[in-house]
């Protein structure tokens, strides 16, 4: 069954705490949320004009907040790119936190750029050996460990899949994303065919017509729709997504990522047509 979710980094650009948007997510009648992670105390966010979580607090304290809206947390995102030694420390903590809040996985992805003067199999093999540190925990903890096709490397289905199936875990995993398979020049429902075999979570992104003129197949990912989902050019992709998951019997949450709450709000409308459709 496809469940509805609402990233809180949609209010990033809003200068909003994760307070605020636990209420409204609780208001639009929505049961799963999306957390974005920063690794220790943070300015803006302790200021409450961020809407991350500081993996240096109590999750615990986090939970009672989440319980009070009656709020189920789909995915932890401790993305920082995997091909950089700075991943493994915070999708560590990442785990150990999320083992806490009981959220079910993490999301992360490789960066937007390759390391300069390093080959790709280099680069690959640091990835390998970055997951291959954090999968301890996540094994220990029963946290999915989920790669997000984002970067150079994960939005082509094939490296995807080398990443993945190089540990033949349950707790390597795969996050699908709508906009950045689009983004990258792919069709998102050939990407999903490819790799539904490990998709556990999804976020959901539209695309404008101006930003997939000027970037597609240029670009590798974007952080949010600037339009709201179904109104922009990927909006046909996502919905044969959505007919195709249902038709697979597959159970997971469809996380928004939709820039801004009057996006978030006319998603989250659109979506259950599409899903009530499928169904």
């Amino acid at each position: 069954m496809i469940k509805i979710g609402i990233n809180t980094d949609n209010w990033r650009h809003a200068d909003k705490p994760v307070d605020y948007c636990f209420e409204v997510i609780e208001k639009l009648g929505v049961e799963y949320c999306e957390l974005e992670a920063v690794g220790g105390t943070e300015f803006f966010t302790g200021l409450g004009f961020a809407p991350f979580v500081q993996l240096n607090s109590d999750p615990l304290d986090l939970k009672k907040k989440l319980d009070k809206h009656s709020l189920k947390v789909s995915q932890l995102d401790v993305s920082f790119p995997i091909n950089r030694w700075e991943c493994i420390e915070f999708i560590q903590q990442g785990i150990l936190f999320s083992s806490h809040l009981g959220v079910p996985c993490v999301d992360t992805t490789d960066g937007k750029y390759k390391i300069e003067g390093m080959s790709d199999k280099e680069q690959l093999d640091y990835i390998k050996y970055h997951l291959r540190q954090c999968l301890p925990y996540a094994e220990n903890h029963k946290v999915i460990i989920n790669v997000e096709p984002h970067g150079p490397f994960t939005t082509e289905p094939e490296t995807l899949l080398e990443i993945v199936e190089y540990f033949e875990s349950e707790y390597v995993q795969i996050n699908f994303d709508t906009g950045n398979t689009f983004i990258s020049g792919k069709d998102p429902l050939e990407f999903l065919k490819a790799v539904r075999k490990y998709v556990t979570h999804v976020h959901v992104k539209d695309v404008s017509k101006e930003l997939a003129d000027a970037a597609r197949g240029k670009s590798t990912g974007i952080s949010a729709s600037v339009v709201h989902i179904g109104e922009g050019v990927n909006a046909p992709n996502i919905a044969k997504c959505i007919q195709f998951l249902s038709e697979t019997n597959w159970d997971g949450v469809f996380s928004i990522e939709s820039d801004g709450e009057e996006n978030v709000v006319k998603s989250v409308a659109w979506l259950k047509d599409q899903i009530a459709a499928a169904s």
